[in-house]
């Protein structure tokens, strides 16, 4: 789903008792997480904030 609303520019608000690189700490899907963290990193970016939302 995170790379469905990175795609299109939709702004994620979402909580968290523990920062974005703690959510997974198994090993089997260790690549796609990584490719998770790495999208909702610049999903905080401001250069993605200001990119329209695409539908």
């Amino acid at each position: 789903m995170v790379d469905e609303f990175y795609d299109r520019g939709v702004k994620l608000l979402m909580s968290a008792e523990v920062p974005i690189e703690q959510l997974y700490s198994g090993g089997r899907l260790t690549f796609e997480f990584q490719r998770t963290l790495s999208r909702l990193q610049e999903m905080q970016s401001q250069e993605y904030l200001a990119l329209a939302h695409k539908p």
